[in-house]
C-alpha cells in the first residue's frame, strides 16, 4: 500500500512539474531513491541531466535545468540582458554569478561562464525571479543590477550591445532611484551617472 502511495506521489510531482522529475523532488518528498529509478524505467523516461528525468516530448529548457541542478547560479551578464529583453542577441555562453566557494560540479560544463563573488551582500543584490520564454521561473539579477554590471564590466561588451541595452532599459523601465542606489552599493555611482547623462543628452540632441 505504501509502495503504491509513493508511486502516486511521484506521478503527482511529475504532472505538476509539467513532464519532468528530479532527484531533489524525490528527496524533498521523503521517498526512497530506488522508487525514482524504478519510475524512470517503468515510464521510459530520458536522463536530461544528472538527477533530472523527463519524457521524450518534454522540451528541454537549458536555463531551467541548469538552475535546478545548481540553485545558487544566478543568471547575469549577457544572459541576464537576454532574459530581460534588453538585447536581441542570443548569448553564445550562459553567464552566471555564484558565491565564492560554491563548486557544485567537479566536471566543467560547456558554454558556462561563472563569475564568483566573495561578498554575500553583493552576490544577493538584485536577485529576482522571472518567467522565461518557455514558461519556466528562473533566478536572474534584476534590470537595475544588470545595467550596473553592464557598466561596471563595460570592456566585455561591444559598443552596440552596450548602448542598446541601456536605451532599452531607459525606455522600458528606467527606475533611476533603484539604479543609482545599486550603483552606490557597488561603488560605481559616478560611472553610472556619467554614462546615463551621455546617453540621455545624445537622445535629446537627436530629437531636436
Amino acid at each position: 500500500m505504501k509502495e503504491n502511495t509513493n508511486y502516486s506521489k511521484i506521478d503527482s510531482i511529475f504532472i505538476n512539474n509539467g513532464g519532468y522529475i528530479t532527484r531533489e523532488d524525490i528527496d524533498n518528498a521523503n521517498i526512497p531513491s530506488w522508487f525514482l529509478s524504478d519510475y524512470v524505467r517503468r515510464n521510459k523516461l530520458i536522463k536530461v541531466a544528472p538527477g533530472f528525468y523527463s519524457n521524450e516530448s518534454y522540451f528541454i529548457d537549458n536555463y531551467f535545468v541548469l538552475q535546478r541542478r545548481y540553485p545558487k547560479y544566478i543568471y547575469s551578464g549577457m544572459t541576464s540582458l537576454y532574459l530581460h529583453h534588453l538585447t536581441d542577441k542570443i548569448p553564445v555562453d550562459i553567464e552566471v554569478t555564484a558565491p565564492q566557494g560554491y563548486n557544485p560540479s567537479r566536471n566543467k560544463i560547456d558554454n558556462l561562464s561563472i563569475r564568483k563573488i566573495s561578498n554575500n551582500s553583493i552576490y544577493n543584490l538584485g536577485i529576482t525571479e522571472i518567467e522565461n520564454k518557455l514558461g519556466h521561473i528562473v533566478k536572474v539579477y534584476d534590470q537595475e543590477r544588470t545595467i550596473c554590471d553592464l557598466i561596471k564590466y563595460r570592456d566585455k561588451y561591444d559598443g552596440e550591445t552596450f548602448i542598446k541595452a541601456i536605451k532599452f532599459y531607459m525606455r522600458k523601465t528606467n527606475n533611476q532611484n533603484k539604479l543609482f542606489e545599486y550603483a552606490r552599493i557597488l561603488k560605481i555611482e559616478k560611472k553610472v551617472f556619467e554614462i546615463m547623462e551621455i546617453i540621455i543628452n545624445n537622445d535629446c540632441l537627436k530629437q531636436e
